[in-house]
């Protein structure tokens, strides 16, 4: 008999290749994505930042918030507000209670957790630890974040 086909031994094989394979490939995909939603929560801030500027520039001080209740920064100074940062949390604003022209937004990261960020936008650095950590834009720079500190 001379039948065409793959024996088991060869399928085996082949499922162990593919195996590992995805082994390999899936931590780098997962990497990967949070490296994406790292980075556009970076945009997102820099943008909300930007605007923030730009409506201190006409106002002499910074607004009370970012949210569009009272229609602060929509639609003059930004176009549309990102509703949330890459991990799908709010982002966190803060005006200083002194210096009305002094600033900070921020996002927890992927825990979604700022950490030391008080009510008026300070920050007290506690751990460098991965996609976790936070970012901190403040008065037109980022303060905290990846490659930061």
């Amino acid at each position: 008999m001379n039948k065409k086909g793959f024996t088991l031994i060869e399928l085996l094989i082949v499922v162990a290749i593919i195996g590992i394979v995805a082994a390999i490939a899936i931590p780098n995909l997962l990497t990967a994505l949070q490296k994406g939603k790292q980075k556009a929560t970076m945009g997102d801030i820099k943008s909300i930042g930007t605007a923030v500027e730009s409506y201190i520039t006409d106002m002499s001080i910074a607004p009370e918030t970012i949210d569009n209740s009272p229609a602060y920064l929509v639609p003059f100074h930004i176009k549309k507000m990102p509703p949330a940062d890459g991990w799908g949390f709010a982002f966190q604003y803060a005006r200083d209670a002194a210096n009305f022209d002094i600033y900070s937004v921020g996002s927890g990261g992927r825990d979604g957790v700022l950490d030391g960020w008080s009510s008026y936008g300070t920050y007290i650095v506690t751990s460098l630890a991965g996609f976790d950590l936070d970012i901190i834009f403040s008065n037109g720079s980022f303060v905290y974040g990846p490659k930061t500190k």
